[in-house]
């Protein structure tokens, strides 16, 4: 149990949907960054801390360039209450002589006309590839928010730039149900979800036509559910690590099967 009471938290203004708290401590490149699940009106409604490890440790094992989250069951305080819950936080990746833009302001800027989209200019600008694996990685997961605000840019002092890590992930599987056993049982891993995506469709089996080439990924197997899962078994129950598990090889086998994946 991790004592982090000495944090401020503050609501993401960015943040398109949820009660997100987060708090951040430290400068420059020793910067971490903290983050809750869902908090409403007094408590812990979802799991999304917990699910944002678990997709870190998945897109790692995968080798997309996801960032690092890690996480802790932890005390924290929130306007003078106590709360065990738990935490998941990351380092800044922004390094010395780089800014970070927004991706939806950087096309809003740099657009070449107001009819060229989001996917458009992503790809004119050379980041094709780097979509390809956002595209295929939400679809597994079933992520339900990559707004603009979730894809940044990183420029240097010469205009140059590189894509962040794919960040915030944590709007996925079966984040919103927290442990509550009987939604998760009935979750519906199957379906074709309406989600908030900033580039291309907002249906994530439509995106996945936007992928442009086959990628060889490393198969699922028993190693690598054991990775996503460790140190999990105070937050999240066998079953819905099992109920995951299925959710995953089940939309895994559909890539496989559409020809998206090797």
């Amino acid at each position: 149990m991790k004592d982090l009471t000495f944090l401020k938290w503050s609501y993401n203004s960015s943040s398109s949907g949820g009660n997100f708290l987060k708090s951040e401590y430290g400068t420059g490149s020793q910067k971490i960054f903290y983050k809750l699940s869902d908090f409403k009106h007094g408590r812990f409604t979802g799991c999304e801390t917990a699910i944002e490890v678990i997709v870190s440790r998945l897109g790692t094992y995968l080798r997309f360039p996801v960032l690092k989250y890690m996480g802790d069951l932890s005390t924290i305080d929130i306007e003078g209450n106590r709360y065990v819950t738990f935490v998941a936080r990351s380092h800044n990746y922004v390094k010395s002589g780089y800014t970070t833009i927004p991706l939806v302001t950087d096309y809003l800027t740099n657009r070449l006309s107001n009819t060229e989209s989001p996917l458009q200019y992503c790809r004119r600008i050379g980041l094709q590839e780097y979509l390809d694996y956002i595209f295929i990685f939400d679809y597994l997961i079933m992520n339900v928010d990559r707004h603009g605000h979730n894809i940044e840019l990183l420029y240097d002092n010469n205009n140059n730039f590189i894509p962040s890590p794919i960040f915030d992930n944590g709007c996925a599987l079966t984040h919103e149900y927290g442990n509550n056993m009987t939604l998760i049982q009935n979750w519906d891993y199957k379906s074709d979800i309406t989600v908030n995506n900033f580039v291309g469709s907002i249906q994530l089996e439509k995106n996945l036509k936007n992928v442009s080439k086959q990628y060889k990924l490393p198969r699922l197997n028993d190693e690598a559910y054991r990775k996503m899962f460790y140190g999990l078994s105070d937050v999240l129950s066998k079953e819905h690590q099992q109920i995951i598990r299925t959710a995953l090889e089940y939309r895994y086998e559909k890539l496989l099967n559409g020809g998206i994946i090797l």
